[in-house]
C-alpha cells in the first residue's frame, strides 16, 4: 500500500486532518490534503494512480460534477451520510458511510490498492497481445469461432495444461 498515492479533499479542514493521521497512521502516502475541488484537481494531475478520499460538498462544487474530471486510474472514495451518498450514482465511486470508522477506511484502501495492483499485474505487454490476436484470428479462420469463443479455447487450454496464454498461443500459431 505504501506506493497508493492517497489525495484527501474535505470541505472542513479538521476532517480532512483527521482523514490524513489515519492514513499516515497505516503507513500510507498521503500525497494533497485540500478543502477544494479545484486544489485537488491540481493535485492529481501529476499522478498515474492513487485514491481521492473525499466528502460529497465542496464551496467550489459537488464531487458528482467532479467524477469525470478524474482520471480513470485514481479510485475515489466518497465518505458521507447515507442520504447524500444515494444520490451518487457513479460506478466509479466507493461510498463509505459516516460514522466513519478507522477500520473501514483503511480496509477500504486496501481493497483498492490490492485491485489495482491486481489488474495491473494482469495486463498484457503488447507483445503477449499480439500473438493471442493471431491464434484467435487462426481459429476464427480455420474453425469458423467467434472471437469470443476462440478466446475462450486458448483460455481453457491454458488452464487444462497449466501454460501461459501466449504459449498456447504459440502452438496454435505453429500448427
Amino acid at each position: 500500500m505504501k506506493n497508493n498515492n492517497i489525495f484527501i479533499a474535505f470541505s472542513n479542514k479538521k476532517t480532512a486532518v483527521s482523514i490524513a493521521k489515519i492514513v499516515i497512521a497505516n503507513r500510507m502516502n498521503a500525497v494533497c490534503i485540500t478543502t477544494s475541488l479545484a486544489e485537488l484537481r491540481k493535485s492529481i494531475l501529476p499522478y498515474e494512480n492513487g485514491t481521492v478520499i473525499c466528502g460529497c460538498h465542496f464551496k467550489d462544487g459537488y464531487i458528482a460534477h467532479f467524477i469525470d474530471d478524474v482520471p480513470e486510474n485514481i479510485n475515489i472514495i466518497v465518505v458521507g451520510s447515507r442520504s447524500q451518498l444515494e444520490g451518487l450514482e457513479s460506478e466509479r465511486i466507493f461510498k463509505l458511510a459516516v460514522p466513519l470508522q478507522k477500520m473501514d477506511l483503511v480496509c477500504s484502501l486496501n481493497m483498492l490498492s490490492s485491485m489495482d495492483n491486481y489488474m495491473r499485474l494482469k495486463a498484457r505487454d503488447p507483445e503477449e497481445e499480439k500473438l493471442l490476436l493471431r491464434a484467435k484470428r487462426i481459429l476464427i479462420g480455420r474453425y469458423s469461432m467467434t472471437e469470443e469463443q476462440a478466446h475462450r479455447y486458448i483460455q481453457k487450454k491454458s488452464m487444462d495444461t497449466g501454460k501461459k496464454l501466449s504459449d498456447i498461443a504459440k502452438i496454435i500459431i505453429s500448427d
